[in-house]
């Protein structure tokens, strides 16, 4: 009796653990599937007859999901950056489109990507404020987006992106006081708003900011 219940048991347990496996190649599956279709969509990569994890410029985990997008790459003209649909990538982590003829604004939607560490949309052609989204970002260490034509002023909720090393906002259009607020990102070693329009002075809590090395704000 007690061999027939022992054998029930392992029965019970390998078919849940079955299950769950098939659970979750499903969902693996699924996301996989999604991200593949939102990249597409995008227009920017011709060899969409292929898995999206062997294309160019696209690294994938173990899971086939998408890590990393990084295009550097001045020949190209990428055009909407709202082509690429943020939400699509729960798992990415380094999100690189520098000098590739972006324009439009950036979206709140990109907010979404909590996993990521490094944003570089540096050198193109992008519009509109600062998302005050990008504050949701707290994984983010590095965040360049020097050389657009981003106007307004810089969100105070910046001070929550506490893991940011570095912060590139150079040569942009972006107007008044630096929020001291920022003085919260004790990580910080590199800052630079050099060719913006910001007035006023350097708050005073910068002081306690001891990892800083490098800072332009003229």
């Amino acid at each position: 009796m007690v061999s027939f219940i022992f054998t029930e048991m392992v029965v019970t347990i390998t078919m849940m653990m079955m299950m769950i496996f098939s659970l979750a190649y499903a969902i693996s599956s699924s996301l996989s599937t999604d991200e593949g279709k939102a990249l597409r969509s995008t227009g920017w990569w011709n060899n969409s007859a292929s898995h999206h994890c062997t294309w160019e410029f696209v690294l994938c985990n173990e899971a086939n999901s998408v890590i990393e997008i990084a295009i550097s790459y001045p020949d190209k003209e990428l055009g909407e950056l709202s082509k690429l649909n943020f939400s699509s990538f729960p798992n990415l982590i380094h999100l690189e489109l520098y000098n590739c003829g972006l324009n439009g604004s950036i979206l709140q939607q990109i907010g979404t990507l909590t996993h990521l560490t490094e944003l570089d949309l540096g050198f193109n052609n992008l519009i509109g404020e600062l998302p005050l989204s990008l504050a949701n970002l707290s994984q983010l260490e590095y965040l360049f987006l020097s050389n657009n034509r981003l106007h307004g002023s810089i969100p105070p909720e910046f001070g929550k992106m506490t893991n940011l090393i570095y912060l590139y906002l150079r040569y942009n259009n972006l107007t008044g006081v630096i929020p001291s607020s920022l003085s919260n990102l004790t990580n910080l070693t590199y800052f630079s708003l050099r060719s913006n329009h910001i007035t006023g002075f350097i708050p005073p809590e910068f002081g306690k900011m001891k990892n800083l090395i490098f800072f332009i704000w003229l």
